[in-house]
């Protein structure tokens, strides 16, 4: 992927109308309040001058006027740079989010799965703005205090090229030690953004596993830990603050130093210059470098929202010259694995999943039923070329074309804080209540009202309910491919069998794929087409005559269709 700079992503989302119509109105007022200090210390000055010449003929009225009419424009133009800029603010955030959502179904299942404990929420949040807030918070300000230096540099070589000179030369030794003020403040800001992210995830982890924390008597060492993690990014905040200081104070030396330089050289060209000239000038000069005195801070925008762009740029396809396919990909209807290695085994698995077949995968714990059903649904990355869906390696396709071929329901699947009618709808918003009915009644759930809240991660539900509401989402998906890690698990022998019957009659044209303990296999009421066994073999008197003989630490190849074989893989 393409380098994202922030810049060319906020301009996916902001038009450059928006963008223009924030910085003009800033760089005018900061122009409008830099003549604004000038022009009045010249009318002070001269005001003083003349009373002691005792001058009656020198009129204030125009000078006092355009004192006057600087000060309301300035006024005027910051209200509506800053008007400008918020709306832009908020347009951009709402825009950039929704572009990133979308993005997100671009990426691959096992890289939007690394998006998880916090990472994501803080990549559509913390970075969202920070992208969106660089109108108002760098661009504007940055493109004011440049311009109005230009321009200030510009008046003084008019006036006096020597002088115009030696403020040029001060300007850049203080751009020299503000530059080096922001490389130490951002290696202080990349450890507080690290120390950020970590405390999003202990605080996430945290909540999520409250209650098993308190019965552990655990809540000390996670408010310790959660503790600790805000202490570090405190302390690398203050590092990062205390940098931002000494560059500011870097600066304002830097601009005592070029206003004396200011005032001296203008004095010394008297009479060739007014006092109440050379003071205007130098309080021009001042009005520069107050704008100036920002650069640090503006830098760090700068660099934060580029640190930002990248962090979302996998997010952000669409920015990177990616351009989507111009036709929907077609709902691959197979999966295949060529030499797939399971659990670290020497032995290789060759499988092709497609049409009306029941695949059982079985084995102790431990021996890589779940990371198999992972592997193939593409959210754990497999070997190149081992893992393909109609011909396409699993990992070079998007999150949204494999979903639209395999669904997984794993041990423990995530539902909602809602009702059971809106989990349900995940799989299927546009799904009628007769329709959610009956793909509850498939799983033995019909008594289950679909206006009942579930709760948080399904807690006000039994771990049988939840099991068999997150398979019945997945089969009201309906699916190609539709894989189960361990259905029956939480559930008495009468209520599993009639789900393990249930489910290949609701999905006649589905490639079921069912992990289970060897001890549940004779929940089955039909013979699987394929059984790959993993780990270690032993004697299981009581397993069904189609799950055994077999033949220990023997390497074979399952293949759909035909006769029902047996594969082990492992020893």
């Amino acid at each position: 992927m393409k380098r994202v700079s922030a810049w060319r992503l906020l301009r996916t989302a902001t038009p450059l109308r928006a963008l223009l119509i924030g910085m003009l109105p800033a760089a005018a007022a900061e122009l409008s309040g830099a003549a604004l200090l000038g022009v009045s210390g010249w009318f002070l000055t001269t005001c003083a001058v003349v009373t002691l010449q005792a001058n009656t003929t020198w009129s204030w009225m125009y000078p006092s006027g355009a004192v006057r009419t600087l000060a309301l424009t300035r006024t005027g133009l910051r209200y509506v740079e800053r008007l400008a800029n918020h709306r832009t603010m908020l347009a951009s955030q709402v825009a950039l989010r929704a572009r990133l959502a979308r993005g997100a179904a671009h990426l691959t299942p096992h890289k939007l799965r690394g998006q998880r404990d916090g990472t994501l929420l803080t990549r559509l949040t913390v970075d969202v703005e920070t992208v969106a807030g660089l109108p108002a918070n760098a661009i504007a300000p940055l493109v004011a205090a440049v311009t109005t230096a230009c321009l200030v540099e510009a008046l003084l070589l008019w006036a006096m090229p020597l002088m115009g000179a030696a403020e040029l030369v001060v300007w850049a030794a203080g751009l020299a030690c503000a530059r080096q003020a922001h490389r130490r403040a951002r290696t202080h800001l990349a450890a507080a953004a690290e120390a950020r992210a970590a405390l999003r995830t202990v605080l996430l982890g945290s909540r999520a596993a409250f209650n098993e924390l308190r019965c552990l008597d655990a809540l000390p060492q996670a408010r310790r830990t959660a503790t600790n993690a805000t202490a570090a990014v405190e302390r690398a905040e203050w590092a990062a603050a205390r940098a931002e200081r000494d560059g500011r104070l870097s600066l304002r030396l830097a601009a005592a130093v070029g206003q004396a330089a200011v005032l001296v050289i203008g004095l010394r060209g008297a009479p060739a210059q007014p006092v109440a000239v050379v003071v205007g000038e130098v309080l021009l000069v001042a009005a520069g470098w107050e704008l100036l005195e920002r650069l640090p801070r503006l830098m760090q925008c700068l660099a934060q929202a580029g640190d930002a762009a990248e962090r979302l740029a996998p997010l952000a396809p669409f920015a990177a010259d990616e351009r989507p396919q111009d036709r929907p990909r077609p709902t691959a209807r197979s999966i295949e694995t060529n030499g797939l290695p399971i659990n670290g085994s020497p032995a290789k698995l060759t499988v092709t999943l497609k049409g009306p077949v029941l695949v059982l995968v079985t084995g102790p714990n431990g021996s890589g039923k779940s990371t198999l059903l992972n592997r193939l649904a593409g959210r754990v990355p497999a070997p190149v070329g081992t893992v393909l869906l109609d011909g396409t390696p699993v990992h070079e396709l998007p999150t949204q074309a494999v979903a639209e071929t395999v669904t997984l329901v794993e041990a423990d699947d995530w539902l909602a804080d809602d009702t059971v009618a809106a989990n349900l709808r995940q799989a299927a918003p546009s799904a009628d209540a007769a329709a959610l009915r009956d793909v509850l009644a498939v799983v033995g759930l019909s008594a289950l009202p679909l206006d009942t809240p579930v709760g948080p991660g399904g807690r006000l539900l039994s771990q049988g309910q939840r099991r068999r509401l997150a398979t019945a989402r997945a089969v009201l998906r309906r699916p190609p491919v539709l894989l189960l890690d361990e259905p029956s698990a939480g559930l008495d022998r009468p209520t599993a069998e009639a789900l393990l019957a249930a489910l290949p009659q609701a999905l006649p044209e589905t490639a079921v794929v069912i992990a289970m303990q060897e001890q549940d296999l004779d929940l089955l009421d039909r013979t699987p087409t394929t059984v790959i066994r993993l780990g270690r073999a032993a004697d299981r008197p009581h397993l069904p005559e189609w799950a055994a003989p077999y033949t220990p630490g023997r390497a074979a190849a399952a293949r759909v269709g035909g006769a029902v074989r047996s594969s082990v893989l492992g020893d």
